[in-house]
């Protein structure tokens, strides 16, 4: 049997029967009928059952508790393998030729001078570097950069391609290899001459 008294006091003694209510609905005796009950000397006693004296007892009207359905179940985690595959599908490295575009036709100038820009996704780590070919021929040495500049370009069209290098200069991923055409002026000062047809 669960009964608590209170000793008569004034407003705080009404709050702390309020408190002490509001701690038994939270405890889970809300679920009993609650009495309150008022002795000769003026002290409140709250209980689970009527007493068994000659005081009176009234029935505690408790207000309906609030209640909300329970949240729906998580869906289960993956199992370790997939989402170890799931991760390395993430992070398998890209890289591409932004610029020049494949087959796109190039007006260089008579100096011949062109920037190649690639994108690399995920950025590069620490040891990991980028290596520039042009027509199967490395340009310059690994670089972190992801932009070059090519100078002498000679007309015609050209093969290019970026390799990712790792750690110990194995090749992570490559670029798809585009080719792109260089047009430069015709230098007629320096062009072979012909002899006139006779």
């Amino acid at each position: 049997m669960l009964q608590l008294a209170l000793p008569s006091t004034s407003a705080r003694g009404t709050r702390m029967t309020r408190l002490l209510l509001l701690s038994l609905l939270l405890a889970g005796v809300c679920q009993a009928q609650i009495y309150k009950s008022v002795d000769r000397d003026g002290n409140v006693t709250f209980s689970d059952r009527p007493p068994s004296g000659r005081e009176e007892a009234e029935a505690v009207e408790l207000k309906p508790l609030n209640t909300a359905p329970a949240p729906e179940a998580l869906p289960e985690p993956s199992s370790r393998r997939e989402k170890t595959g799931d991760e390395g599908a993430a992070a398998e490295p890209d890289i591409r030729v932004t610029s020049p575009q494949p087959d796109q036709v190039v007006p260089i100038g008579d100096l011949g001078n062109l920037t190649v820009n690639v994108a690399v996704e995920p950025p590069l780590s620490g040891g990991e570097h980028l290596q520039l070919y042009l027509d199967g021929t490395p340009q310059g040495g690994p670089q972190r950069a992801n932009q070059w500049q090519l100078e002498g370009l000679p007309r015609g069209g050209h093969d290019l391609r970026v390799d990712r290098l790792g750690m110990q200069g194995q090749v992570r991923a490559s670029s798809d290899t585009i080719r792109f055409y260089v047009m430069r002026p015709l230098n007629i000062r320096n062009r072979p001459s012909t002899p006139a047809p006779q």
